[in-house]
């Protein structure tokens, strides 16, 4: 596969590890199709997933304390912001 132009499966981004999930994130070109854009959201959530995952295990005090700076950002704006 060259990853520079072809994007993976939905199912190979889901076994991917974080720094080849940051590589195609980066390096892949903008997504054209459905599936490609579907594709890149799979890469982002599964980037955020495993950051979140590492960060929550690492520092779980510094993820309360981002969980609680969105809490209070989508009390002001309406957003839903991702947990960690």
């Amino acid at each position: 596969m060259n990853w520079q132009t072809t994007y993976p499966t939905v199912a190979t981004v889901m076994e991917a590890g974080f720094e080849t999930l940051c590589t195609w994130a980066d390096k892949l070109p903008p997504p054209q199709t459905d599936v490609e854009r579907t594709v890149m959201r799979r890469i982002t959530a599964r980037q955020h997933e495993l950051a979140s995952n590492e960060l929550r295990r690492k520092a779980p005090d510094i993820a309360d304390k981002i969980n609680s700076v969105s809490d209070m950002v989508e009390k002001l704006t309406g957003k839903k912001f991702p947990r960690f």
